[in-house]
């Protein structure tokens, strides 16, 4: 008791000198570094003995069947003539008969190998009712999880950031009429499946911000639950609930689930697709080792679901990475581990070949593009950091220990630096740090096992590959895949403090467990919930200064029955086409308008409207010059007081 005591005692003395004593972060590192220490100690002495696994017996494969044979032809089939079609055709064909081929293949893919359904509706309801109340929990669970992101939606966060129009925007058009190619890429070299998903929802539910987000709020909620089931197939069921808990209130995971763009996918394929491939690659309890028509099933669901993260944002693809080491890991430590999953690999793989086929033509078509966001934030191919040591003189080793020390502090110590989001905190609120730094001990003492092995995996993958090695780090965006990961760690570390202390305190039903973990998270969700809405969206820092321009000035011309031509002087400092402005005002006549660079003529006869950026308010003299009789208003940030821009409206005479 006096170890665990004294582990957690030290390790809150290191998140007090991360939160209040920043200059001395180093001493909080040496805290959080020995109470860890201690709180392993306590922990070994306080397990109870391991029970033997029982002996695994063998079975016959799956019997060849002539149909799904045939099935499985027709899926590759119509794959590979959708990809080369795509691949050929030109621009502005339209491309649903490829889409259609490309999806139907799939759906014959899984369907080839899907197991027998029998219908039974007493033993379908048993599987319901078996745990209600457990149902129910997570029922109340998600949709809590939900509210919180689906509330709102058009106000929170505050700013509508041009990154988000700018997908909405593109969204939209990739519909056509005609269907634009969904296996090529757009912005940012981002793959245009994302934003083909993203039209169909806002088909659904509005071309308004609030209708371009709530595919995220959705996508954000599947992600609780996919973490939950991670985490219970890792770790057991407190474990998944603590870390479901974690997701659906995690600051964090809530901010980019109410954005219009894609990032939020990263959290939710990375927790479904390793619970997949884990169940899959799962024997069963009574010792065959050989794998069932169900585990082929998941397996082949595994791997449309990575193919499927290829479409999504760029940290989604480091699950690709994750995946192949934990298999090459387990096919180096386990004996028999191909002999046993060879045939369940091969279809993993495959599956998601298909899937990906029709993008891996477009990007041997176009190498630039798939190279294209590796060369702008990776540190070696943009030149970062070779100028970096030419501009402050530092080796390279010590430019890279920093860009590591920021990622792997990002949930302690270092806050996000980007306009993505921007808290001002760490990735994690101080209960939860704590909790976390004993997690990565349990995951570091079992690392031998899959739910230490994994998680390390995991988390290591996206720090080294989606952080340290790229500019910037923590951004925030690029880190959103770990989410979940970060969560079933601090759920880890927070049950096996309280398992501890109940052994110790002789607790053999777990009260104390049940009490204290529900003061814990309850006071976790507080603290994310009360920062997020109440101390965070009133600031506008999402999406830069520019972001709170537009979302004034559309906020302003959305509530008018009609709006004249609106020359929009802005130039160089900001365009009529930002993101945002170009999505909410796509029916508005507008345009970018400099007095001393114009070359086209104002007609003020039929009226006009001059929006007169903050920083270029001295142009209004000269605007009043060309059309004289307006009238002026000012608006100011809610924030600061700033100038944001001026509206010079000249009504009309004819």
């Amino acid at each position: 008791m006096w170890l665990l005591g004294a582990g957690l005692a030290l390790v809150l003395l290191g998140q007090a000198y991360f939160l209040w004593l920043p200059r001395y972060v180093w001493d909080g590192v040496i805290f959080c570094a020995l109470g860890a220490l201690l709180w392993a100690v306590a922990l070994r002495y306080t397990e109870p003995a391991a029970t033997p696994l029982p002996r695994q017996r063998k079975f016959a494969f799956i019997t060849a069947d002539p149909l799904r044979t045939a099935l499985l032809a027709l899926s590759v089939l119509l794959v590979l003539v959708a990809g080369v079609g795509a691949r050929r055709a030109t621009p502005e064909s339209d491309f649903t008969s490829y889409l259609s081929a490309w999806v139907l293949g799939l759906f014959l893919f899984l369907l080839a190998l899907a197991p027998r359904l029998t219908f039974s509706p007493r033993a379908w309801w048993s599987a319901i009712v078996r745990n209600p109340l457990a149902a129910l929990a997570m029922a109340v669970l998600l949709l809590a999880a939900f509210l919180a992101r689906a509330v709102a939606l058009g106000e929170v966060p505050a700013n509508f950031g041009g990154d988000e129009g700018t997908q909405a925007l593109e969204a939209l058009r990739l519909l056509g009429p005609p269907l634009g190619n969904p296996f090529a890429t757009g912005w940012y070299s981002v793959p245009k499946m994302s934003f083909l998903v993203a039209g169909l929802g806002m088909r659904l539910f509005g071309s308004t911000v609030a209708g371009a987000r709530m595919l995220s709020a959705l996508a954000g909620t599947a992600a609780v639950l996919a973490t939950c089931l991670l985490a219970r197939e890792l770790a057991g069921r407190w474990v998944a609930w603590g870390a479901a808990v974690l997701v659906a209130f995690g600051h964090y995971a809530i901010h980019f689930s109410r954005l219009a763009s894609n990032q939020i996918a990263d959290a939710l394929f990375g927790p479904l697709i390793l619970f997949l491939l884990l169940r899959g690659l799962k024997t069963k309890e009574g010792g065959e080792d050989t794998p069932s028509r169900r585990n082929l099933f998941l397996l082949a669901l595994a791997g449309v679901a990575l193919g499927l993260s290829w479409y999504t944002y760029f940290g989604a693809r480091l699950m690709t990475v994750v995946v192949a080491l934990y298999l090459i890991g387990r096919a180096l430590t386990e004996p028999g581990f191909l002999s046993r999953h060879g045939r369940g690999l091969a279809i993993l793989i495959l599956g998601a070949i298909l899937t990906v086929w029709p993008l891996a033509l477009y990007y041997i078509a176009h190498p630039v593009d798939f190279l294209s966001r590796y060369n702008q934030v990776s540190i070696f191919a943009s030149e970062w950091l070779r100028n970096e040591m030419a501009l402050t003189g530092r080796s390279a080793t010590s430019l890279l220990l920093e860009q590591f020390w920021k990622s792997v502090s990002a949930f302690n110590v270092t806050p996000d630096p980007t306009f993505w989001y921007r808290p001002g905190i760490p990735y994690l609120d101080p209960i939860s740090g704590v909790f976390f730094i004993f997690g990565l001990t349990v995951a570091f003492r079992r690392a031998q096992q899959t739910v230490g092995g994994l998680l390390l995996l995991w988390f290591g993958a996206f720090v080294i590959l989606g952080w340290t090695l790229t500019e910037n780090p923590p951004a925030s965006q690029r880190g959103v895949g770990i989410i979940p990961a970060v969560a079933i760690l601090v759920a880890l570390g927070l049950t096996e403090t309280l398992w501890a202390f109940s052994r110790l305190a002789e607790d053999g039903k777990g009260y104390l467990s049940w009490a204290l973990s529900g003061v814990l998270l309850t006071a976790i969700v507080l603290f994310n919930l009360v920062f997020y809405f109440r101390d965070y969206t009133p600031r506008r820092v999402y999406g830069n200064p520019t972001a709170e321009v537009a979302d004034v000035l559309c906020d302003e011309l959305e509530r008018r029955a009609e709006v004249p031509p609106v020359y929009f002087d802005g130039p160089p400092f900001m365009y009529w086409d930002f993101g945002a402005i170009a999505f909410r005002l796509r029916e508005v006549n507008g345009r970018d308008f400099v007095p001393q660079e114009n070359s086209e003529p104002v007609d003020c006869s039929r009226g006009a409207l001059f929006v007169v950026l903050g920083e270029k308010a001295s142009d209004l003299d000269a605007i009043r010059a060309l059309c004289p009789g307006g009238t002026t208003t000012h608006f100011s940030s809610s924030v600061d007081g700033r100038l944001l821009f001026v509206l010079y409206e000249v009504a009309g005479t004819d």
